[in-house]
């Protein structure tokens, strides 16, 4: 039986592949782009020409023309992008505005070229099975989920505060609402955070070459995510999605029993947890109104396991009912 990580990688790749054999591309609308130095009367006149450029691969604009005249007041901007990659994609516009929820966890799986791929999964085929065995099979993909997430929100929250005008802080996002992001960093962080945190004493190969500490090199990262992201680099929306991620992880591993009922959509465990607490609740008020204590109970069961049950008394008998009742037994 394959492990969750290793079906995790192989959705990743899997969904990587289709995109790519597929080869269709859609263009997802992602607003204009006014020149305000023209009239209001001729940009409301202007229509869309079919004619675009494609200064950046991916993004293609459409210009603006005004019909009276001939001037390009704007363009109309679009991006390009496969299937999946349209469906799935995380931007604030699409996952907020128009609350296309499945995209905090759609964007998880998406990539945006095979290096892309390769270094994310390279971390989850390392690092991933050090933090599965510690949570488990269903915790370690909620987990995941739950660190990309996270990723997706920090993103989210910094691309907002970036919309407001005038405010131009370290760390805040300016570029516009429709960016897309993508990938199974912010998740892959989180995964790097708890290994370091499960296994602080391991050594890994930096560069392939160079041995370190783990933890070492895993705060090392979120140390340049986070100083790129605060001086405005070339990726700073996807390392704020890289620090959301990693604080989710340090998070969560510490409370693991958080992630218990992420997954649980028929409600079975939460029903569990709460007959749990029942019986425990019962017990303890059992116990305060007179009933048998522990240490009578392991006495009890004790005879019973080395002279049998016909050697327990009358009262003993009654004892061990009192408690199995309790018990919900």
């Amino acid at each position: 039986m394959w492990s969750a990580n290793a079906w995790i990688i192989a959705i990743c790749v899997g969904v990587f592949m289709i995109d790519a054999l597929v080869g269709q591309r859609y263009e997802i609308g992602a607003g204009h782009v006014i020149n305000t130095a023209y009239s209001s009367d001729m940009i409301s006149r202007a229509e869309v020409r079919n004619t675009p450029t494609e200064p950046t691969p991916g993004v293609r604009f459409y210009p603006m023309v005004d019909e009276e005249t001939g001037t390009v007041v704007g363009q109309e901007r679009r991006y390009v992008m496969a299937p999946l990659e349209a469906v799935g994609h995380f931007s604030t516009a699409r996952g907020f505005r128009l609350l296309e929820v499945w995209r905090l966890v759609g964007f998880q799986f998406l990539h945006a070229d095979m290096s892309h791929l390769f270094m994310n999964m390279l971390g989850l085929f390392f690092f991933g099975p050090i933090v599965e065995s510690r949570l488990g099979r269903r915790k370690y993909v909620a987990f995941y989920l739950i660190c990309g997430i996270a990723g997706a929100l920090m993103y989210l929250l910094l691309n907002g505060l970036g919309q407001i005008n005038g405010l131009s802080l370290p760390g805040v996002l300016i570029n516009d609402v429709y960016t897309p992001l993508i990938g199974a960093s912010a998740g892959v962080f989180g995964v790097l955070m708890a290994s370091a945190y499960l296994a602080p004493k391991s050594t890994v190969l930096l560069f392939f070459v160079i041995p370190a500490p783990l933890k070492a090199v895993v705060y090392g990262f979120v140390v340049l995510a986070a100083f790129n992201l605060l001086s405005g680099g070339s990726n700073a929306g996807g390392d704020a999605a890289h620090i959301g991620g990693a604080i989710a992880g340090a998070f969560f591993v510490r409370k693991p029993e958080l992630l218990r009922e992420f997954l649980d959509f028929s409600g079975a465990e939460a029903s569990k947890r709460r007959s749990q607490r029942k019986r425990k609740r019962a017990a303890a008020g059992a116990r305060t109104a007179g009933g048998p204590s522990d240490d009578e109970i392991d006495r009890i069961l004790a005879k019973v396991a080395t002279q049998g049950l016909p050697s327990l008394t009358e009262k003993e008998r009654k004892t061990l009912q009192k408690a199995s009742k309790a018990k919900g037994g």
